[in-house]
């Protein structure tokens, strides 16, 4: 099953600026997932423009047919944040229902979650 990872592409970076060849940090974390993930099968990373999450940039969605989606912000292609990221959707990967025990969160995405949104067909 493949997991995706949706970046915001129109998010600044963390401090509001720009990159000196004007790539918004949108793109920049864009591109550090895409190398990260390269050589990986299951992870695929796409772009939307704006998440609406625009006071927590650069913002992240993730999800997965059948499982809990999460939007995450406040990452950067400059920290740990995007290495965490990646930790993180592998083991959202082996969760069956999406749900990853807090115990189990690397640290550099903890804070960082905006919002999570049920599976399609969730009935309460």
């Amino acid at each position: 099953m493949t997991t995706e990872i949706i970046v915001c592409e129109t998010c600044r970076h963390p401090d509001g600026t720009r990159e000196k060849d004007g790539r918004t940090g949108g793109d920049a974390l864009t591109e550090t997932l895409r190398d990260a993930v390269a050589s990986e099968d299951g992870i695929v990373i796409r772009t939307m423009k704006c998440l609406m999450a625009c006071d927590r940039n650069c913002t992240a969605h993730v999800r997965a047919p059948g499982k809990m989606a999460y939007t995450l912000g406040r990452l950067s292609a400059e920290d740990e944040s995007a290495g965490a990221l990646l930790e993180y959707v592998r083991a959202y990967q082996k969760s069956e229902t999406g749900v990853v025990p807090f115990r189990d969160w690397p640290q550099g995405v903890k804070g960082k979650f905006v919002s999570r949104a049920p599976a399609i067909g969730y009935d309460g």
